[in-house]
């Protein structure tokens, strides 16, 4: 190839100018190259070339000689590189040079043949040889050649073919890159979306998936990735992820699916959220609209063997009417936001402006709380939203939503955790799996394990472990909870750190400061500030006010907790009740109050503390001294009394004892009760019940009247002001100054209001007036409330002759003439069912009526109609 080059150049040099010689030594050359006389046919170009450089029928006969494959110097590429020249220059001639170009028998249609022929042969060799070089060299050289496009298909063909056994986004990308116009380039395109996808995110972690979208914004997998971060960002139910999510993705759908998510979490108002102003006003609107329908409570009608809605007022709610609803709705006060039915056939769930939200569905629905419901499907459960999209995928044996954030799921009897979206945290090996507090415990057989939220919510992306090693555990509060052992305790904090020694053997968190048993002896622990002390005790005492610790035959006494100054020096202590500390350093004691105030005692002195069942920030401590009892209130001496006990019956009365008998002083030791008494109790509302020769009776101390000794059992309060007595068997009513107000008379008396009650009076109850006796509701069989408030009372009752409602300001607002009468409705608002049988016709007639008692409307049913209707409850 070289030599035929420096032929060329040297040729091209040593052009004539003389038109005449040139077309006869043209003529001659073509007749040298007729004959196979090669050399010769070089020789007379040569020196053509040098007397004219630019001959284009020189450069046709140098065509001819290269592209003949008998030419020793055959070469294609010299061959056209000639007849381009010739076709190029013969653009330069003038009309003379023409017709010496026609004096040598030749025309521009040969050479633009010939550029053809050689064209031709040239692809033919690439053909030949079939590879990316060839193709690639007769691309470079011969790409005005009419197989110019056929060799550039040719040659991306082999290179995809390549490309295609390499098979990474890289050499994909590369091929698009280098070959924009190939007909393959789709296919790379597809190719490469597909590896790039596969390989930045194989991993699976949301932030490759995220840096994924921000490397490929194009990618046709965006939805589908962009569910999946939708599906981790919502997974543990975190509205300020949700928040997130909205604001970075503009994905139509999924930000409506996520506005629904952050509605049922909280009912949230959107202020956080920046993106698609557009798809909150729509949301909210129909929200808004979902709102109003949601307030009202719901009750069920079947007419024309078909369920309808109702409102309380019994308006129909929903035109839609249906085979079946589920069982719980006949029994009225609806307040689902989706209802459970089947229509033609097919079980749905529809919101309350009757659109179908979800279908398909032929077991349970169970709300599981925040917006899910767990369905039922093929035997499987799984996971909706309220809003009508799957979450999950029917799976599960059982579902529970724990701590509004994650699933407990089940599979073949075994539980694991997972996300609401399925993301499995936890694989299936548990027996059980609740939350105590803040903590997660993990049972197996017989063991258990505790665990953190923070540390499933880990289990995302590492695998999960759970060291099993207690026989039981306790909750004490959201920061610790104690693991047994065989022979030990274990406390944990929230962090899951373990804070007491190995050599712990019991916990005590009664109080304030805790106290460790340990093998060695006792310490303890604050559990505010969770600090351990390090020192270690020998013995231990506490009560609610006091803390006692000793060392080397000393005491140490703490006011409530391991912080305060402490009493040291103390040779003995003991702890009264659940408030006074006794101390004694030798013989000097002391009876040390909360407030710190003090009194002086001596060993073995008589000490009682006294006070109310319920601890308050009043402290006594009776002593004795003398033959006498002294009070003292925080510290400070009230009275003395010669007596044998005194005791406590509310802050302003104090119990005596003497010989036997009891009796009551005030705060100043004066007697308000003479002492006679066999019995006198702790006062409820400064009454104070007593027993005097077998008889009950009480003590209001607050208007110093003592209430009759008349009664065979302890009175009970009916009011603040009235008091339910038992005289001969028969129940009255006594008021606080000791007038009967109500003769003792009735099998039972229970509260209707303050001026009338509730008597049953021979196997009947009664509503008597208490002020002149009026029965204004008798012979009642048994009732029930239906609603019982200070302002309005409704009872159901049943008389001989049937049930019926009786209201306490309207009296009888449905007759007692009904088999069965059921409340529909709420507290707020009644919706009355009642029911008349008529045996021997098989009919049923079910009558509604408001709460007010108007009648509504009334069906007849037969009997299999009527109990699809009946509420079983």
């Amino acid at each position: 190839m070289k030599k035929g080059f420096l032929f060329f150049f040297i040729f091209f040099l040593s052009c004539v100018s003389s038109q005449n010689l040139f077309a006869e030594k043209t003529k001659q050359a073509m007749r040298a190259y007729e004959k196979g006389d090669f050399e010769k046919a070089e020789d007379i170009l040569t020196k053509s070339m040098e007397e004219d450089s630019l001959n284009p029928a020189t450069e046709y006969v140098w065509a001819l000689l290269y592209s003949n494959d008998a030419y020793p110097k055959y070469h294609l590429d010299t061959a056209h590189f000639y007849i381009e020249f010739a076709c190029e220059h013969i653009k330069e001639q003038d009309e003379d040079h023409l017709d010496e170009l026609e004096d040598a028998d030749l025309y521009v249609y040969d050479l633009k043949n010939k550029k053809i022929a050689i064209d031709s042969m040239a692809f033919a060799v690439a053909s030949t040889k079939n590879d990316i070089e060839a193709y690639e060299h007769f691309i470079q050289l011969y790409n005005d050649a009419a197989d110019f496009d056929q060799a550039v298909t040719l040659r991306n063909q082999l290179v995809f073919a390549e490309v295609e056994a390499v098979h990474t986004w890289q050499v994909y990308a590369g091929f698009m890159r280098h070959y924009p116009e190939a007909n393959q380039v789709e296919k790379a395109q597809i190719q490469y979306d597909k590896l790039i996808y596969e390989d930045k995110t194989r991993s699976g972690k949301i932030e490759d998936l995220e840096r994924f979208l921000k490397e490929e914004p194009s990618t046709p997998y965006r939805h589908s990735i962009e569910k999946k971060i939708f599906e981790d960002y919502v997974g543990e139910l975190d509205s300020d992820r949700m928040i997130d999510f909205f604001n970075k993705y503009n994905n139509p759908v999924l930000a409506t699916r996520t506005l629904n998510m952050l509605y049922y979490l909280d009912r949230m108002t959107f202020s956080g959220l920046e993106n698609d102003l557009k798809i909150k006003s729509n949301f909210m609107d129909s929200v808004n609209q979902l709102e109003e329908l949601n307030k009202e409570s719901l009750a069920i009608a079947l007419r024309d063997e078909n369920f309808q809605f109702l409102d309380l007022e019994g308006r129909v709610f929903l035109e839609g009417s249906y085979q079946r609803v589920q069982d719980n709705y006949k029994c009225g006060s609806v307040w689902d936001e989706l209802l459970a039915v089947e229509s033609e056939g097919a079980k749905q769930l529809i919101n309350r402006n009757g659109d179908v939200i979800f279908d398909g569905y032929d077991g349970q629905v169970e709300d599981l709380g925040s917006g899910l419901l767990a369905v039922e499907e093929g035997g499987m459960v799984g996971v909706i939203h309220k809003s009508g999209f799957r979450l999950l995928s029917p799976g599960y044996e059982d579902l529970e939503l724990v701590e509004n954030s994650l699933l407990v799921f089940e599979k073949e009897g075994k539980l694991g955790v997972m996300s609401v979206t399925g993301k499995e945290y936890i694989r299936p090996a548990f027996d059980d799996i609740y939350r105590k507090g803040s903590f997660w415990i993990f049972q197996q057989g017989e063991n258990f394990g505790v665990s953190s939220r923070e540390q499933i919510k880990l289990a995302r992306d590492t695998s999960f472990e759970v060291e099993l090693l207690f026989e039981e555990v306790e909750l004490i509060n959201d920061k610790y909870i104690i693991g047994f052992l065989e022979d030990a305790e274990v406390l944990l904090n929230h962090h899951l750190e373990v804070i007491t020694p190995e050599s712990t053997r019991r916990i005590n968190t009664r109080h304030e400061t805790w106290v460790i048993e340990m093998d060695e002896g006792y310490t303890t622990f604050d559990p505010e500030l969770g600090q351990l002390s390090s020192n270690v005790y020998q013995g231990v005492l506490q009560n609610a006010e006091w803390l006692g610790l000793t060392r080397n035959g000393k005491w140490f006494v703490y006011n409530k907790n391991i912080y305060d100054e402490p009493i040291i020096g103390i040779d003995s202590l003991k702890l009264l009740g659940e408030d006074i500390a006794i101390v004694f350093r030798e013989k000097d004691g002391l009876a040390i109050f909360p407030n710190k105030m003090v009194v002086e005692i001596v060993e073995d002195q008589y000490l009682k503390s006294i006070g109310p069942k319920i601890q308050t920030d009043t402290h006594y401590l009776v002593v004795k001294e003398g033959g006498k009892n002294i009070l003292y209130k925080d510290g400070i001496e009230q009275f003395r009394l010669e007596c044998d006990e005194l005791g406590y019956i509310s802050d302003s009365a104090f119990y005596v004892k003497k010989n036997g008998k009891y009796g009551a002083v005030g705060r100043d030791g004066r007697l308000i009760m003479r002492i006679r008494y066999d019995a006198i109790s702790v006062a409820e509302n400064n009454v104070a019940p007593v027993l005097y020769n077998g008889k009950f009776g009480a003590y209001n101390f607050t208007d110093r009247v003592l209430l009759r000794l008349d009664y065979q059992e302890k009175i009970k309060s009916y009011n603040s002001d009235l008091f339910i007595v038992n005289e001969d068997g028969k129940y009255g009513l006594l008021d606080k100054y000791n007038e009967i107000k109500v003769e003792p008379g009735y099998e039972q008396i229970a509260y209707w209001s303050d001026s009338s009650f509730l008597g049953l009076n021979h196997g009947f109850w009664q509503i008597v007036k208490m002020s002149d006796g009026q029965v204004v509701l008798s012979d009642v069989l048994y009732y029930e409330f239906i609603k019982d408030s200070p302002s309005e009372k409704i009872l159901l009752i049943r008389k001989e002759e049937g049930y019926g409602i009786y209201h306490s300001k309207k009296e009888l607002i449905i007759p007692t003439v009904f088999h069965d009468v059921m409340n529909l409705g709420n507290d707020e608002v009644q919706l009355y069912f009642t029911e008349t049988a008529v045996p021997e016709a098989d009919i049923y007639v079910v009558v509604y009526y408001d709460t007010h008692g108007n009648k509504l409307f009334s069906e007849a049913y037969r009997e299999e109609v009527y109990e699809s209707l009946v509420c079983e409850d």
